[in-house]
C-alpha cells in the first residue's frame, strides 16, 4: 500500500486540475491541528480509491490530497459491510502546514480504531466512517500524537 501512495500523488499532481472532481472528503483533528483532504477522480472514471479482493479478503485503499495527503487502508474478511470492523487498518497522513508539516505520521504501534456508519459497494459505493488513533513520525518513531477523524466519500465507481 504505501507504494502506491506516490504513485497515486504523482498521478494527482501531474494531472490538469480540471480533470479532477471531488467525490468526497476526509477530515481529522491531529494534535490540535485541523486538516482537510479530498478523494478525487479523474474524467475518465478513475479515482483515488482502490478496492481489491484477494481470495477471503477485502482490501480497500482511499487516498486523499488537501492539507497534504493521507492515505487509509482497510482490509475486511469476507464481503465488507458496515456491521463488521475492519481485521486491519493502517493510517498514514502527510501533513503540509502547522506543526506537524513535512513529517509521515503512520499507525505502527498500535492499532486505529473504526466505526462505520455507512458501508456500500453497490454501485459507486460508499463509505462512512469515524476514526481515531495514535500516528508517530516515521522518521522519529517516538514522536507519536493522536488523531481522530471523519471519512465521508465515493468509492469511485460509476460515470
Amino acid at each position: 500500500m504505501k507504494v502506491l501512495v506516490p504513485l497515486v500523488l504523482a498521478l494527482g499532481i501531474a494531472t490538469p486540475a480540471g480533470a479532477l472532481d471531488a467525490i468526497g472528503e476526509i477530515g481529522a483533528n491531529l494534535d490540535g491541528e485541523e486538516l482537510n483532504w479530498q478523494v478525487m477522480r479523474q474524467d475518465d472514471g478513475s479515482a483515488m480509491v482502490q478496492i481489491t479482493d484477494i481470495g477471503p479478503l477485502t482490501m480497500i485503499e482511499l487516498h486523499a490530497l488537501g492539507d497534504g495527503s493521507i492515505s487509509i487502508g482497510l482490509i475486511f474478511h469476507g464481503k465488507p459491510s458496515g456491521d463488521t470492523p475492519p481485521a486491519g487498518l493502517t493510517i498514514d497522513m502527510r501533513p503540509d502546514r502547522g506543526a506537524m508539516a513535512g513529517a509521515v505520521w503512520e499507525s505502527e504501534e498500535e492499532p486505529p480504531q473504526m466505526s462505520i456508519d455507512l458501508l456500500d459497494l453497490e454501485d459507486e459505493g460508499r463509505i462512512q466512517a469515524s476514526f481515531a488513533a495514535t500516528l508517530c513520525r516515521r522518521d522519529a518513531p517516538d514522536d507519536c500524537r493522536d488523531v481522530e477523524g471523519r471519512i465521508d466519500t465515493s468509492l469511485g465507481a460509476g460515470p
